[in-house]
């Protein structure tokens, strides 16, 4: 097996199409931990703090442990349930406080994708509140496996690999092929905007932009048609490139 630290980063390459839900305009809630809180043609940002909800998961946890052990003990064991039993919630509640404090530690982590300066913002550390700007076409993403607790292969996740801080930090787990494709599309400030009702009202002033420059030809290649909004917007830029 090839080790992550020498595979080589995902091409920026568009290879698929987001699902338009997953960046549709009622996704779009600012303040709101998990979503999108501005998607525009000059800014994607996405909210990406979870160590509240993974201190939420671990407190739940612990405290259905202890209705279970409970119950047990209702159930006359003999003796009762041994205390050890009850202690077996400790982990769960340190991680739980673990997760807590490191959300007020650092409660604002967001993915910044600046699409007409090419920059791209993330998080440094789960408990460090500062963020780390640099050009998308530096950018190194990598491809890993995600597993169970048996090590089983579950799924895949991206990740973002530092080399000068020495440090990851994980993009998507849920739809990381595209989720990575979506980036890069958004990225490319000489392609139309990727789909989604969030960038409706955004389209025309982008077309707008990209025609007053002239209709630079596209920053990073495709694997799948990324048209115009409409059929004559389409018409129209194909023309210019034919006359160009």
């Amino acid at each position: 097996m090839s080790s992550f630290w020498k595979d080589k980063p995902l091409e920026k390459v568009i290879r698929y199409q987001i699902d338009y839900h997953q960046i549709k305009q009622e996704r779009v809630k600012p303040s709101k931990r998990l979503e999108i809180q501005e998607a525009n043609d000059q800014f994607f940002v996405r909210n990406v703090s979870n160590a509240m909800s993974y201190a939420k998961i671990s407190f739940v946890t612990s405290i259905g442990f202890l209705i279970l052990f409970y119950l047990i003990s209702l159930m006359g064991i003999k003796g009762g349930f041994p205390l050890k039993g009850y202690l077996g919630i400790t982990p769960f509640l340190l991680v739980s406080l673990i997760f807590l404090i490191m959300h007020y530690m650092a409660p604002i982590k967001e993915i910044v994708l600046d699409r007409l300066h090419g920059k791209i913002t993330y998080p440094r550390l789960f408990g460090n509140s500062e963020h780390r700007t640099i050009q998308f076409d530096s950018l190194h993403v990598y491809a890993a496996m995600t597993t169970s607790g048996d090590m089983a292969v579950t799924g895949k996740k991206i990740r973002i690999k530092d080399r000068k801080y020495s440090y990851t930090w994980d993009l998507d787990s849920s739809y990381p092929e595209e989720y990575w494709s979506f980036m890069v599309w958004y990225m490319d400030k000489n392609r139309p905007l990727p789909p989604g009702t969030a960038f409706d009202e955004y389209r025309q002033q982008d077309f707008e932009r990209r025609k007053e420059e002239g209709f630079p030809r596209p920053l990073y290649p495709s694997d799948i048609p990324t048209p115009e909004a409409t059929p004559e917007q389409q018409k129209e830029r194909e023309r210019f490139w034919k006359e160009w």
